[in-house]
């Protein structure tokens, strides 16, 4: 039944994207999105998937909405037929993006020196032949950023929507409980890598992607191949982060232990990022400012810590928003990027609102002593907050 409440729920945006073009006088909307197969790097995907069940993956799509018609212009020709019969969708065309500007003109039937009012979102990551095209084929249109609206309509999840991340939260737990079987003394670990994504894509998801840190002291989350060449040894830690998309919508969670065997200094870091999450959930009510989260998370790793220099701790974001987005908009203000050396590191008030959906994973990596992180997807309903994974937060020892 996802499938089809997901339908209907499209259908009735496209609705109100029409709408927008009639309560704001544009002439039309264009949305640009780059395509899945970029995953967290991409962010206008997210504003295609709200409206239309189509992701190119490794090519563009556009999607330009006028009164009364719809249009999906793809940047791949080979992907034409199967994008035919989209629910919402009245016509599918292909332009290259190099052509982008004077396919838009031809569709809207105007001349190169029409005046025109046209709405976009996702222009931020077109690429620049495309934006060349759209200013000599339509050089006096005014565009109008209407990404910010767009963005507020996301915010509260409707129930389609919680089932489908609910959906993605349950593959997460099928590839933890599939994880022992991956996890081999003899198997390099960027080889693991692959088999859980494998796993996860086989499963039916559309995209995922994995980190995995083995070793006696984890320094980082490790991504690539030529940093995860080693292979388990007793005593390691495992520190494995999954981030899968199921029908659009991702799922992501963290989970930590040791291989055969468990150290007392690595049961001692989970102790403290477990109590930062149990720390930082209590405070997620509706209308709560996370602020207070992170400001949570930041003074127990102070104090759990208290002989460690700030300088020789790694850390990444404890939290963010979760939907079609990786990230979604307005939902990281509470949660600096420590991982990015142009971040102020300061948090910033953010509103649990009602139905947001979170991905809540403090985390930390202390130079020479190891590093602790568990992440969870979190629901703000009105009498709380849910946990969306049955898979324990526990210390997991594999192997």
């Amino acid at each position: 039944m996802t499938g089809q409440s997901l339908e209907r729920l499209r259908t009735q945006r496209l609705g109100q994207l029409e709408e927008l073009v009639l309560r704001q006088d544009l002439r039309a909307v264009l949305i640009h999105a780059q395509g899945g197969a970029l995953g967290a790097a991409t962010r206008s995907n997210a504003y295609l998937r709200l409206f239309a069940d189509w992701d190119g993956f490794e090519a563009s799509t556009s999607l330009l909405v006028e009164r009364g018609r719809r249009t999906l212009i793809l940047s791949n020709p080979f992907q034409l037929h199967a994008a035919q019969g989209i629910a919402g969708i009245d016509a599918v065309v292909f332009s290259a993006p190099s052509k982008l500007g004077e396919a838009v003109q031809g569709l809207l039937a105007t001349s190169s020196g029409d005046a025109l009012r046209i709405g976009q979102a996702g222009w931020p990551e077109a690429q620049w032949q495309t934006i060349e095209s759209m200013h000599r084929a339509l050089p006096r249109a005014q565009w109008e950023d209407i990404a910010p609206e767009l963005d507020r309509w996301r915010i509260a999840k409707a129930a389609p929507e919680v089932e489908a991340l609910s959906a993605a939260a349950a593959l997460c737990d099928e590839v933890f409980s599939r994880f022992p079987a991956f996890l081999r003394h003899d198997r390099e670990a960027w080889k693991t890598q692959r088999d859980v994504e494998h796993f996860a894509l086989v499963s039916g998801a559309e995209y995922c992607k994995t980190w995995l840190t083995i070793g006696p002291a984890a320094q980082r989350p490790q991504y690539l191949p030529h940093e995860n060449r080693r292979k388990p040894v007793p005593g390691d830690q495992v520190l494995l982060g999954v981030m899968l998309k199921l029908d659009g919508y991702w799922g992501h969670a963290i989970r930590m232990g040791a291989y055969v065997e468990a150290l007392p200094v690595h049961l001692r870091l989970h102790g403290l990022v477990h109590e930062m999450f149990d720390e930082a959930l209590a405070l997620f009510g509706a209308g709560a400012d996370l602020a207070g989260a992170e400001k949570a998370v930041q003074g127990i790793l102070s104090r759990g810590l208290p002989h460690v220099p700030p300088g020789d701790i790694f850390r990444f974001r404890s939290g963010h928003g979760l939907g079609l987005s990786y990230e979604e908009p307005q939902s990281v203000a509470a949660f600096p990027q420590y991982a990015d050396p142009f971040d102020t590191g300061r948090s910033a008030p953010l509103e649990a609102s009602t139905g947001a959906m979170f991905e809540l994973h403090p985390n930390f990596f202390a130079k020479g002593l190891g590093g602790a992180a568990l992440g969870d997807m979190v629901h703000v309903t009105e009498s709380g907050s849910v946990r969306l994974l049955r898979t324990p937060l526990d210390f997991q020892l594999w192997g």
